[in-house]
């Protein structure tokens, strides 16, 4: 574990935001945190979750599959903030392959889910809504 620099400069504060977000959730037993930004994450209900932990005002598709180059075994992409959001095409190719890609807003519910990945908050007319 390391609380030093990244190749994707993402800060301390983020970094620990985001473990304190894993690891008060009910629905997580435990997140051991690896390669200064990935979390294996162990549920006590759902299959367990490689998570990454960003910081991406819009993440598009070329920071998903960057993501997948790096580390295949990710199936959880976190962007950041309530602020931070991605692309349709980046979510679209994420649902289509299992990953999970959310903002703040939507972590909490997702990792409640068996099915995390197709995870979305709905409008008053039950339709997805995305960041």
């Amino acid at each position: 574990m390391s609380n030093g620099s990244n190749e994707h400069g993402i800060s301390f504060a983020q970094i620990s935001w985001f473990d304190r977000l894993l690891n008060a959730h009910a629905n997580v037993i435990e997140a051991e945190r690896h390669h200064d930004i990935v979390w294996n994450v162990t549920r006590g209900r759902g299959r367990d979750i490689q998570a990454i932990c960003l910081d991406e005002y819009t993440c598009g598709i070329g920071k998903v599959l960057e993501v997948r180059e790096q580390f295949p075994a990710v199936n959880l992409i976190y962007v950041g903030g309530m602020w931070n959001s991605y692309t349709m095409e980046a979510k679209e190719y994420c649902l289509g392959h299992e990953i999970g890609l959310f903002n703040t807003g939507e972590m909490t519910g997702a990792l409640y889910r068996n099915d995390f990945w197709a995870y979305h908050k709905k409008d008053e007319d039950g339709n997805p809504v995305y960041p």
